[in-house]
């Protein structure tokens, strides 16, 4: 029985075995695509590479249908050749197997996946262009799997138990984590996502606008006075309240209101909902503020008004991390010569940072509530405090709320800071 036509088969098919091991190895360990693809210029070869990288993970699905066709015909081949040439030749099969196996798993599936391992945008480059023209055959083959695979499911399954089992969030974060070191995510893209999978641990209170920042109508308030309030409102939505703020009568959005012509106040006024402070925020948006930009209202466990939450605020959480909002002027400002101007809900280890100083927090979260911490009383404009280093002055304030806060340096820190800035 000739050894040479089944023996040259079984090599063949052997190396395009390690051929595609080496590919599935690659397509989930390649980092630097991009820089390779661009050095490659702007010919029919780079165009087609780009072509097959713009997804890699398209290319799993064939390298593994082939990668398990050959797997089977390989087995059949080498019983074929233990049982036949081999023996034919005074082989031993309890010898000649398990050298045959060992070579197979060596160089069809440990040495290409090291290789690729090793330099896995080179190996995926180079393999992909061999597996992408047997998409032809492998793509059709590839469907009727998944059509037979997805009857079969259909039919052996009962339907109470047919379910579609979720990605977990762990599972998810780790994509993400993959797609990002492939390129295929920037790091600002994957941040968002990040910030957004945060959202199933938050309240309506960590993302609403408090009560000291809304704009409050009285529903005593003439026609005159309710103009001035509208007009001046830096929020798009005014609470409209009775005797006292925590009894709310509706809500008016500043912005439909100068649209229609600032019409009487009294027609403006829609209702809004209320919802308590612990309610997630997932849940606010798939029960209230899934149509238009009408907000909701935040009661707190007396029942008194919190704050106000809308789809502008939660869009606002999600995207401070990986884009801070500056407004006109930013949270911090340098005013040259050891001075800096804070806004009062600037965060303190923020300005602290800014500065580079260490600010005795005690559980503060903003510049504005350590200076009216450390005063002990409603503050008033140009009232001062004087920490280790500094100075810091309210500018502005309304009500008890600091608005703004300048902060001197001392001379002598002012001094210390430039010289670590020559020295840099």
């Amino acid at each position: 029985m000739s050894l040479l036509a089944p023996g040259l088969l079984y090599f063949v098919l052997l190396l395009i075995l390690a051929v595609i091991s080496a590919t599935e190895t690659a397509i989930h360990s390649a980092r630097d695509l991009d820089g390779r693809l661009s050095s490659a210029g702007r010919g029919g070869v780079a165009r087609k590479l780009r072509n097959i990288t713009a997804n890699p993970f398209a290319q799993l699905h064939r390298a593994l249908l082939l990668s398990a066709t050959l797997n089977l015909v390989l087995a059949a081949l080498g019983l074929h050749l233990v049982s036949g040439p081999f023996r034919a030749l005074g082989w031993q099969p309890w010898l000649t197997a398990p050298l045959l196996f060992a070579s197979t798993v060596l160089v069809g599936d440990v040495m290409p996946k090291f290789l690729a391992a090793w330099s896995p945008s080179a190996v995926l480059l180079g393999s992909l262009r061999i597996l992408h023209p047997l998409r032809v055959v492998l793509d059709p083959l590839s469907g009727f799997a998944d059509r037979v695979t997805e009857a079969l499911i259909q039919r052996m399954i009962p339907q109470r138990v047919k379910m579609r089992a979720s990605m977990t969030r762990e599972e998810f974060e780790t994509l993400v984590e993959m797609r990002e070191e492939q390129g295929l995510l920037d790091p600002a893209e994957a941040q968002i996502i990040q910030e957004a999978l945060d959202l199933e641990k938050l309240t309506v209170r960590d993302c609403m606008v408090p009560r000291v920042d809304l704009t409050l109508l009285s529903a005593e308030s003439s026609q005159e006075q309710a103009t001035q309030v509208l007009d001046r409102s830096a929020g798009r939505f005014v609470v409209v309240h009775g005797e006292t703020p925590d009894a709310v009568v509706g809500i008016i959005d500043t912005l439909t209101w100068r649209m229609a012509g600032r019409p009487p106040w009294q027609d403006a006024v829609k209702h809004a909902p209320f919802v308590p402070e612990t309610l997630p925020v997932l849940d606010s948006l798939e029960k209230h503020l899934q149509h238009g930009p009408a907000p909701v209202l935040i009661l707190d466990e007396y029942g008194g008004l919190e704050g106000m939450l809308s789809q502008e605020e939660i869009a606002d959480w999600l995207l401070y991390e990986a884009a801070p909002w500056q407004g006109e002027a930013g949270e911090i400002r340098d005013l040259g010569n050891g001075r800096f101007l804070a806004d009062g809900g600037a965060r303190i280890e923020d300005v602290a940072a800014e500065v580079g100083l260490e600010l005795p927090a005690g559980g503060i979260d903003t510049i504005g509530g350590f200076v009216l911490t450390q005063l002990g009383h409603a503050p008033k404009p140009g009232e001062r405090i004087h920490i280790a280093g500094a100075d810091l002055k309210v500018r502005r304030c309304v009500r008890a709320r600091i608005q703004q806060v300048e902060l001197r340096l001392h001379a002598d820190r002012l001094h210390a800071a430039a010289l670590g800035d020559e020295e840099t």
